[in-house]
């Protein structure tokens, strides 16, 4: 799924199908207790696509066809019942409940968040600097945990907000790491002295040359 927001791919192989959507006998059993084929179909799909991507898909529409197909097949259904189920139902909720006592997987609440961003900031960050390391770090936490991702858009502000208050911990060590005296000095140099445009740290800056620190012309290193 690579370092990006978990998505369904556009196209699996057997061997992948087998890999993330075959149902084993336990499986198998818990789904047992549903009455009709639609409540089977649809239930086998949130059992197995919310540990692949981490989160509970919008619509079952939107898990690719073949996907849909395998997960009827080993159902015993001819075909994929799934468009039968009645998802704006309050039997979606009391299936995803199943699902999530039987999984372990569980909705992320605030705590939960804060606490990975506390994670993200503290730990994580020291390994991966960018936002697109930290977001696969984020992600990789929520699904250790087995907490549900939130939406993309939420997961970015908290990566966003942990990264930018590790660079800060990390200024605070830093400036609090330097004795008081010079902590002084260096503010000290970057007063800009009345008359001049430059504070003498700027006017020492790497760049800035002196008069006579000027490369002579080519025709006096020739002369």
């Amino acid at each position: 799924m690579g370092r990006s927001y978990p998505r369904f791919k556009s196209a699996y192989s057997h061997e992948e199908l087998v890999e993330h959507f075959l149902l084993t006998p336990a499986e198998l059993n818990l789904l047992l207790g549903c009455r009709s084929e639609a409540s089977r179909c649809g239930m086998a799909l949130l059992l197995k696509t919310l540990p692949y991507l981490g989160y509970v898909p919008e619509r079952l529409d939107r898990i690719p066809r073949e996907v849909r197909a395998f997960v009827a097949n080993q159902l015993g259904c001819l075909w994929d019942a799934s468009a039968e189920y009645p998802w704006d139902s309050s039997t979606v909720d009391y299936h995803l409940a199943q699902v999530r006592q039987y999984s372990g997987w569980r909705f992320a609440t605030g705590p939960d968040k804060a606490a990975i961003e506390t994670w993200l900031r503290q730990m994580a960050a020291y390994e991966a600097h960018s936002t697109e390391a930290l977001f696969a770090s984020a992600c990789a936490r929520f699904r250790a945990l087995r907490i549900e991702l939130p939406a993309e858009g939420e997961l970015q502000r908290l990566v966003d907000s942990a990264l930018h208050g590790f660079f800060q911990d990390i200024h605070q060590t830093l400036a609090e790491a330097i004795p008081s005296d010079v902590r002084s000095r260096i503010d000290h140099l970057l007063i800009v002295p009345a008359g001049r445009s430059v504070s003498p740290f700027e006017d020492h800056a790497p760049g800035r040359l002196d008069c006579h620190e000027r490369p002579c012309s080519p025709a006096r290193v020739r002369g």
